[in-house]
């Protein structure tokens, strides 16, 4: 769905449409702005005594405020309607060009370019062997080692246990002696 999105026809109309229509609430909303700036140049201009013509500015003013509120917040959406969906095909054209690098890719356009490809296949796959053979060698010596480490652990408990002993020996020997 998200590839369709970003290499369809439909969707790229979509778009455009989404960006006339956010040129159009663009406009809405400087004239939102400027009719809430006249609106409050007009409240400070005069002085209303009567209850009628003040209840009328004050629902200009509410109206001037709601629209400048609503044509910000839609403008907002739009942006963030329209920066989602350029990262998306971003993100799909980079996914698209990641695959196409992972692939490999066998040439054969021009005269010996088969020998070179082999000859340079061949370099690789010794490369892969020796290192297959050192990550071998290294993983033998890994496990020669952990056998190392456990007869280590081993002996020195062993010597632990031997050591408890010989202090329980020495100190029932001690007190076979304080007793005496």
């Amino acid at each position: 769905m998200i590839t369709w999105s970003s290499r369809s026809v439909v969707a790229q109309r979509v778009l455009y449409g989404v960006r006339i229509a956010f040129g159009f609430i663009l406009l809405l909303f400087c004239d939102a702005v400027m009719r809430l700036r006249k609106v409050d140049q007009e409240k400070h201009k005069t002085r209303l005594v009567d209850e009628h013509a003040l209840c009328q500015m004050r629902v200009q003013q509410f109206y001037a405020q709601r629209n400048t509120y609503l044509t910000g917040i839609t403008m907002f959406l739009g942006l963030i309607l329209i920066s989602t969906h350029s990262l998306i095909a971003q993100l799909v054209s980079g996914e698209g060009a990641a695959e196409a690098g992972s692939t490999p890719r066998v040439t054969t356009s021009g005269p010996g370019s088969s020998k070179a490809e082999n000859e340079r296949l061949k370099g690789q796959l010794a490369d892969a062997r020796k290192e297959l053979d050192e990550l071998k060698k290294k993983d033998r010596d890994m496990e020669t080692l952990k056998k190392q480490a456990d007869s280590s652990h081993k002996e020195y408990m062993r010597l632990a246990d031997e050591c408890e002993g010989l202090r329980k020996k020495l100190g029932a020997a001690s007190e076979s002696k304080k007793d005496a």
